[in-house]
């Protein structure tokens, strides 16, 4: 899910520290060089490494850039594969790596190249020691960036340590103003309060964000802000503790519906980003957001995701990652604030942590009523005896657990009857998919992985089930007839290195009408024509399709395949076409007008502008990607009005030539991405005086495509005055 636009969090204050800091990642010596950033939590240690990361004279420097979070419990495998992804993202084989494997990978992605890397919240020497280790120094003037808390880890990784200091009274009260009027200037009758309140933050960017983004919600009045002020501890310690006290009255001012979504955050793990469209089927599963018999689903989910939007707004919530259009992707929460949910959690929402065995543990020796159980180990989980009554939810937090007997974990669930959530996703099962679960009836959201090879035809005894995450290591998975036969299933997510099959509907079905609720599905394989009444009817109310397509013998069929036009809740398409005997070129499709993202992977177009042609008279296409495609004529001619809503256009390792684009087509582009595209020679010059534009990535191309690319920046800042324009240039 890509939730709506809101604005890039404020971030002002350190602007002298980030030029120091800037200098010494830009500069001398060749040597690797460790930066760390040292200071108290609330400092602003990730926002200044966050502003560095991303800025532009960085991302000119370096070849490769990645980020990593280590936090308290440090993850070796976790870690490794969170900065290869963001490396190389279309290796999926490394998932299945041991740690071992994983290291000998990305030095020799490192190797030979000038690379930043981002270690965020280092919290014990001996993580660094075994990090350390793994970053070649090949004198090329690479950059490892730590941030930690601790003086004695950041002077272990550096003999010249950076420690962040508070901001200044003006800062604070610039930042402080920016989060509560936002354009708007502070009324005379609040400028004494409002600083004395932005005064008693001391510098902390925190506490000042948490308590601005409280003020900014309400009346803004000296009287509601003098009650607000009254809360604030007046013994003020301006350390870790003050600052719970803080959140803690941010909490207290939320709006009641709100709160048990936001001590949510503190059942994932501390620094964990979190994907929104999973938080938003949680929320829905585990019964947070209020709905009646007359609200449908899919309203749900819009008073959910306004939910998030105020927690984002409140500053409680911070946005981890856009969509290339700018939409949220992903979020997380201050480690501060996940201490605080997780403990506020237990007593509010009923939380119950498991670390370490139960019998062990003296939580679970005097909490038998909890109604939502985190676990860190599923051999823990499995020894614990006996677990707690009416538990509804069950998730698991640790990546490297492992189901080897599918009976023993059975036994295990069994206490378990009234589960509404169960999320395996962290857990791999490594024997068949286990059919225990098959009898938690009342399950809405179920996350599983494993080297399954089939899912029981039981599954539609799961009648209740409406969000459905499968994640198998197999390369194919059969999908059983019975899934069409899920009356409440919404989301299948079928996700990891593996594609899944459908079994054909029997002939003269009903079934076709039955899976109407579904909105999304991911990475399965259809068999056209065959397979047309799935698409055309069990899938018609369908929003997000990422699917294969398949045929060994499409010569006697017909070359038109009209399936998507009927999908007229369509926004989101994938298609990645596949097929041993035959080219695609005898295939083709049309799209539904409501149609916004567009990916075609390894087409075989023989007519192939004509067709692009059509989906460039789609208007609401915002996102097209020509991935891999084969394409006969080298030449693109785009068209006077193709295009009109496009904004964001990626085109990799395709074979075209000459480029041309007349002024009148993109008029709303905003990014180009061309990636692979050796023999291009150029990039239209109509996009030098095309406003919108914002950003042309150009990888492994041609130099003429590159200098064109500069040609068109310098005539984009300086002829057109466009000075968020910027080129970004790779080679790996």
């Amino acid at each position: 899910m890509e939730v709506g636009y809101i604005a890039s969090p404020v971030i002002l204050g350190h602007e002298d520290e980030a030029e120091t800091l800037l200098k010494r990642l830009v500069g001398r010596p060749k040597e690797l060089d460790i930066v760390p950033i040292v200071g108290m939590p609330g400092l602003g240690k990730t926002t200044l490494a966050t502003k560095l990361y991303s800025h532009e004279t960085v991302m000119e420097h370096f070849d490769v850039r990645s980020w990593c979070c280590i936090s308290q419990v440090y993850d070796r495998r976790k870690v490794l594969l969170e900065i290869l992804r963001r490396l190389d993202k279309k290796n999926t084989t490394r998932e299945e790596s041991d740690p071992s494997e994983l290291a000998d990978e990305l030095r020799k992605l490192l190797k030979g190249k000038r690379y930043l890397i981002v270690v965020d919240d280092l919290w014990s020497i001996d993580s660094w020691d075994d990090l350390r280790t793994i970053f070649p120094d090949d004198n090329k003037g690479s950059r490892i960036v730590l941030t930690t808390r601790l003086n004695d880890v950041a002077s272990y990784a550096s003999k010249n340590p950076h420690h962040l200091r508070h901001l200044t009274q003006e800062e604070s009260w610039e930042l402080w103003k920016k989060i509560v009027f936002e354009e708007e200037s502070c009324p005379d009758e609040l400028e004494e309060i409002g600083n004395e309140i932005a005064s008693s933050c001391l510098g902390l960017p925190l506490a000042i964000v948490l308590t601005a983004g409280l003020l900014a919600r309400g009346e803004k009045e000296v009287g509601y802000w003098k009650e607000v002020t009254l809360n604030l501890s007046s013994n003020l310690f301006h350390d870790a503790k003050w600052l719970m006290e803080v959140i803690e009255l941010s909490y207290k001012y939320l709006l009641h519906h709100l709160r048990p979504c936001f001590l949510y955050f503190g059942t994932f793990l501390e620094d964990e980003e979190i994907p929104i469209w999973k938080l938003i089927q949680l929320w829905i599963c585990e019964g947070f957001i209020p709905h009646n018999e007359f609200i449908e689903l899919t309203s749900l989910e819009h008073v959910a995701t306004s939910y998030l939007l105020e927690l984002i707004g409140s500053n409680l919530v911070t946005v981890a990652k856009r969509s290339s259009l700018g939409r949220l992707k992903v979020v997380r929460v201050h480690d501060l604030i996940h201490q605080f949910c997780s403990k506020k959690a237990q007593e509010e929402i009923h939380l119950l942590q498991i670390y370490g065995s139960g019998y062990n543990n003296p939580q679970v020796a005097t909490d038998m009523t909890s109604r939502r159980i985190i676990c860190s180990d599923i051999h823990d989980f499995m020894m614990w005896n006996p677990p707690p009554e009416g538990t509804h939810s069950l998730r698991f937090t640790v990546s490297s657990s492992t189901i080897r007997s599918t009976e023993q974990f059975e036994e295990s669930l069994e206490a378990f009857k009234l589960l509404t959530v169960l999320d395996l996703e962290n857990v791999r099962v490594t024997d068949s998919f286990p059919e225990g679960i098959l009898l938690l009836i009342h399950l809405r959201y179920l996350s599983i992985s494993g080297a399954f090879r089939e899912i029981p035809s039981a599954i539609s005894f799961l009648a209740n089930l409406e969000t459905l995450i499968l994640n198998s290591v197999d390369r194919w998975v059969k999908l059983p007839k019975t899934i069409w036969d899920m009356v409440n299933l919404r989301h299948l997510q079928l996700s990891g290195i593996s594609r899944f099959w459908c079994s054909p509907l029997p002939e003269n079905s009903q079934k076709p009408s039955q899976l109407g609720k579904l909105e999304t599905l991911s990475a399965v394989r259809f068999h056209l024509p065959y397979d047309n009444p799935i698409i055309s009817h069990v899938l018609r109310n369908i929003v997000k399709l990422v699917c294969v397509i398949r045929d060994d013998d499409f010569e006697s069929r017909s070359c038109s395949q009209p399936v998507f036009q009927s999908l007229d809740r369509l926004q989101s398409l994938s298609l990645n076409y596949y097929s041993p005997k035959i080219a695609l070129s005898r295939l083709e499709f049309d799209f539904p007008s409501t149609l916004r993202k567009l990916t075609l992977l390894y087409f075989d177009f023989r007519d192939p502008w004509r067709r692009i042609s059509t989906i460039g008279e789609l208007p609401n296409l915002e996102n097209l990607n020509l991935d891999s495609c084969h394409i006969e004529e080298d030449k693109w001619d785009v068209n006077v009005g193709e295009f009109p809503n496009l904004k964001i256009l990626k085109l990799q390792s395709l074979g075209i030539v000459e480029w041309n684009a007349s002024e009148d087509a993109f008029p709303n582009l905003k990014r180009v991405v061309l990636r692979w595209c050796a023999k291009l020679e150029s990039i239209p010059s109509s996009f030098e005086s095309l406003y919108s534009l914002q950003l042309i990535e150009v990888e492994n191309c041609s130099q003429s495509t590159t200098n064109s690319a500069m040609e068109i920046k310098e005539t984009q800042i300086e002829e057109m005055g466009n000075a968020q324009f910027n080129v970004t240039i790779s080679d790996s």
